[in-house]
């Protein structure tokens, strides 16, 4: 289950049939044919030669796994795809055979089409780390600690092209570096906090955060922009092999790294590329005060309570036509319960055995010594 999927890039080819085309949907990019609506092909003589990925819309524009999602041609739960099953009716499913009663096709909404045009961008990485000092808990934190570690090591987010660290306070971190403070400008750094661990809501810090990346500038030098908790185990030249294969859309993708669940950005491992990241800055104080986010509140009228960085992020991007690509192979999570063995699907604190695991990010890891035990397993067993 923990085994490292490898990515695949694009081919160029010409598919003259849908069916021939629905065995590469999953690859990084394919050159194909569009898609007519309602799921049916287009004619061979139709056929353009053209290089494309699957980037997906908003959830909100995909169907639901209990609906017909042949006008959409795209589903509101991570991981699921829209199938074509009888002549003018298809359905969101984890997985389809072709058989002679379903065709397996995957229907296209013309006016807004999963399938997007799409060209390599490169693949250097900016990565950032938040340190957070008043967390709102009374359980010790050891982010700083573990931050420390890696710069002295020259791992984690320091083996990246470009870094940078963040936090509500200044603070040394190594060898002449100091954390970057932000403000609490606004004050929504601690308006609320969550019911289970006790900490504060981060979307206000993070503000505030993006707003210092982007005034520090360096993140442009890079291709790629990717925020890393500092309990998460990151090899960053894992992920560079991974967006090496992947093409981007010109406005840009991010990342969804959890599936079968509503929304599946986790903010483990937030990777954006350059130019949605540059959107999300752009947007940033519009989706703060939007009525379509109200991330104070948060989704379903508040259900799970106030929006975290993540999804705030991920909900700001959606809002402004921004297409998530799956990545499931990206990161291991031990707070997403597909990536949990069957035996462990409810244990919440569950963490992936590092010496069988070959993601770019393995999470949690809270403790500076088990951060460090499961950075020295994983590289021994697959190296960096």
């Amino acid at each position: 289950m923990e085994a490292h999927q490898q990515h695949s890039t694009g081919v160029t080819r010409k598919l003259l049939g849908v069916a021939s085309a629905v065995g590469l949907f999953c690859a990084g990019g394919w050159a194909g044919e569009h898609f007519a609506a309602g799921g049916t092909a287009l004619d061979a003589a139709s056929v353009q030669q053209l290089t494309q990925i699957i980037a997906k819309p908003k959830r909100g524009r995909c169907a639901s796994t209990k609906e017909d999602c042949m006008s959409t041609g795209c589903c509101d739960v991570v991981g699921y795809t829209c199938f074509a099953t009888k002549p003018g009716m298809a359905k969101c499913l984890k997985n389809c055979t072709p058989s002679a009663s379903q065709a397996c096709t995957q229907p296209q909404n013309i006016m807004e089409p999963v399938l997007q045009d799409a060209q390599f961008k490169g693949s250097s990485l900016y990565c950032f780390s938040v340190y957070t000092k008043n967390t709102g808990s009374t359980k010790p934190s050891y982010e700083l600690d573990i931050i420390k570690e890696q710069l002295n090591r020259k791992i984690g987010i320091f083996a990246c092209d470009h870094s940078e660290v963040f936090s509500d306070v200044e603070v040394e971190v190594g060898q002449g570096l100091k954390t970057i403070m932000v403000e609490d400008a606004e004050g929504d750094f601690h308006f609320a906090k969550r019911k289970v661990s006790g900490t504060w809501v981060n979307t206000g810090m993070f503000s505030q955060v993006w707003k210092a990346v982007q005034a520090s500038g360096k993140y442009r030098q890079a291709d790629w922009v990717t925020k890393v908790d500092a309990d998460a185990v990151f090899i960053p030249s894992r992920l560079v092999r991974w967006v090496q294969a992947q093409r981007v859309p010109d406005n840009g993708i991010y990342l969804e790294n959890c599936k079968f669940v509503e929304y599946g950005y986790f903010g483990n491992l937030e990777v954006f590329s350059r130019v949605a990241f540059d959107t999300l800055l752009e947007n940033l104080d519009a989706c703060k005060k939007s009525p379509e986010i109200n991330w104070k509140v948060g989704v379903k009228n508040g259900k799970y309570g106030p929006m975290g960085e993540d999804l705030f992020a991920q909900t700001c991007l959606d809002l402004h036509g921004v297409r998530r690509v799956e990545a499931f192979d990206i990161s291991t999570d031990g707070a997403c319960p597909a990536d949990r063995p069957l035996d462990q699907k409810t244990n919440k604190k569950w963490k992936p055995n590092c010496a069988w695991v070959s993601t770019p990010a393995m999470h949690p890891f809270k403790k500076t010594q088990e951060w460090l035990q499961c950075h020295e397993a994983t590289v021994a067993a697959f190296g960096a």
